[in-house]
């Protein structure tokens, strides 16, 4: 069988009413690198080689994104984003990380478990890991 794996790349559609939002928390507070800004798009690299891009309005698309619709009324409200998918993130230095997200002002989720979960600008849950913390609990593992 083939194999399949994540990869380092993610786009969402999100409202554009959250631009300045989400531009302050990625780059702001996560640290990211914004590497490109379009009228309807902002990409973002966070990391050494996780790109997100962010979709804002409805359009053509850019380049590499030609033909693609990034119509606003296909964005997920806040509530229909917390049933959707749940991101990780890793930190060198979690406490750092949790304090910075926890006062950007984030949706704290109220989830029974050691780990910060919240609802960044945009609507997506992340929950907050050590880069060196053992996740094998999580993993099905013994």
């Amino acid at each position: 069988m083939t194999k399949v794996s994540f990869s380092n790349h993610a786009a969402v559609r999100v409202r554009r009413t959250e631009r300045d939002r989400i531009r302050m928390f990625y780059r702001d507070v996560l640290g990211a690198i914004h590497t490109r800004a379009f009228e309807d798009k902002d990409d973002f690299r966070l990391g050494d080689d996780y790109h997100i891009g962010f979709l804002y309005a409805s359009g053509a698309g850019v380049d590499a994104d030609q033909g693609v619709s990034y119509a606003p009324a296909e964005a997920l409200s806040d509530e229909d984003f917390l049933k959707a998918i749940f991101l990780e993130l890793k930190a060198d230095d979690v406490e750092e990380a949790r304090r910075r997200i926890v006062a950007f002002g984030v949706r704290v989720l109220d989830v029974p478990d050691p780990h910060l979960y919240f609802q960044a600008p945009g609507g997506q849950v992340f929950r907050l890991v050590g880069s060196t913390e053992d996740l094998s609990k999580y993993e099905g593992a013994n």
